[in-house]
């Protein structure tokens, strides 16, 4: 079984054992504050502040309302946590998940990554989005040593998009050298094709760049500063044949990045972070980068994921660098985004930030929970 199959099973056979019948146990939730609707919520470094969601201009039949809708339809929605004014307001797990458990997050790994680049080029480890390829990975012969940092971030560098090249990649004994071995479709620059290579050729940039693993560095510049715990982080080879042991331990993982067979850590997919460190992400981006008095991501780099890119028009104009970007309501959004409905969701103007996961192997989709019931329960 090709490793992608043999996740796609372990995952929903984890699904499968979560609950006996097809709707989701009833979910668990935090004890309420014994101080709800206090002004003035600190940064969540150690731990999150919490209030009832009226204090904080969230209606609470709503919040009752998609308890509701994840009972009834999106059934396999694993947790979701939703912060207003920097208080916990909402937060529920499903299938026996509590406030501890890892959530595989998908491509929300892409936004990790993106957000590592951009730290990196502010230290000078990356010097340009326009170094190439063929300068960083020491590749002059590639097919791809023209391609720039700025091309893997925006998804132009002309490789073909996903899911073409993924197995082959997955179960070769070396994933950077089988990508910078394919051919270009397009020109790099000229169209966007969603890449999952072009995202762990990033990845490969960092670690390569900063001395040391991709992990090494998010935890020295990203994760502990904002108080994310990956001291014991899980970081199996995921490569050819991933035994049933392996797979099952890394559904198990609070915290886990898998890496190839070179150990470079896989940069598209397959982080796994608790609902509640993954909204500390979304609450670094909500504040331009800043966490208390220290400034972990530069200011302009927020922007620039999160805004138009400026490439050609036939470019996918709802992504940044590695980011998302919409607008709702006539609100700014932007979010992380990954297969199977994994969501760190960011409204500016609201003050709002939404984590939500989900089965990423079992639907339907729950992004209506985000937009139709979550950001209109929010007053302005």
């Amino acid at each position: 079984m090709k490793l992608f199959a043999a996740i796609v099973l372990t995952g929903a056979m984890t699904a499968a054992c979560s609950s006996s019948s097809p709707a989701p146990p009833a979910p668990s939730a935090p004890a309420a504050p014994s101080s709800p609707g206090v002004p003035g919520a600190g940064w969540p470094t150690t731990d999150w502040s919490e209030a009832e969601p009226q204090t904080q201009g969230v209606d609470p039949a709503a919040m009752a309302q998609l308890d509701k809708q994840v009972a009834d339809t999106f059934t396999e929605v694993r947790s979701v946590v939703v912060v207003r004014h920097g208080y916990v307001v909402h937060e529920r797990y499903w299938h026996g998940l509590s406030v501890g458990s890892g959530h595989d997050v998908r491509s929300v790994t892409k936004s990790v990554v993106g957000t590592l680049v951009g730290i990196a080029l502010a230290e000078g480890k990356i010097k340009s989005l326009d170094q190439t390829v063929g300068e960083l990975l020491a590749a002059p012969e590639s097919p791809l040593a023209g391609v720039t940092v700025r091309h893997l971030l925006t998804m132009t560098s002309g490789l073909a998009g996903d899911p073409a090249g993924e197995d082959d990649m997955l179960t070769s004994p070396n994933w950077v050298r089988q990508i910078l071995s394919r051919r270009l479709i397009v020109e790099p620059g000229t169209r966007f094709s969603y890449s999952s290579a072009s995202s762990h050729l990033l990845s490969a940039i960092v670690a390569t760049t900063t001395g040391g693993s991709t992990l090494d560095y998010a935890r020295a510049k990203l994760f502990e500063p904002l108080g994310i715990d990956t001291s014991k982080a899980y970081e199996p080879v995921f490569g050819g044949q991933v035994d049933g042991a392996t797979l099952a331990a890394y559904d198990r993982s609070a915290v886990a990045w898998p890496v190839d067979p070179q150990g470079v850590h896989y940069g598209a997919a397959f982080l796994r972070l608790p609902s509640r460190e993954l909204a500390k992400i979304g609450y670094l981006y909500l504040h331009g980068g800043r966490w208390d008095d220290r400034q972990i991501v530069p200011a302009d780099w927020v922007t620039a994921s999160t805004s138009r890119t400026g490439l050609p028009p036939d470019v996918e104009s709802g992504y940044g660098l590695h980011w998302w970007f919409e607008t709702i309501d006539g609100a700014r959004a932007f979010s992380a985004v990954g297969y199977g409905g994994q969501y760190i969701y960011v409204v500016p103007a609201l003050d709002l930030v939404v984590v939500l996961t989900n089965n990423p192997d079992a639907g339907p989709g729950p992004e209506s929970l985000l937009t139709g019931t979550i950001v209109p329960a929010v007053a302005p």
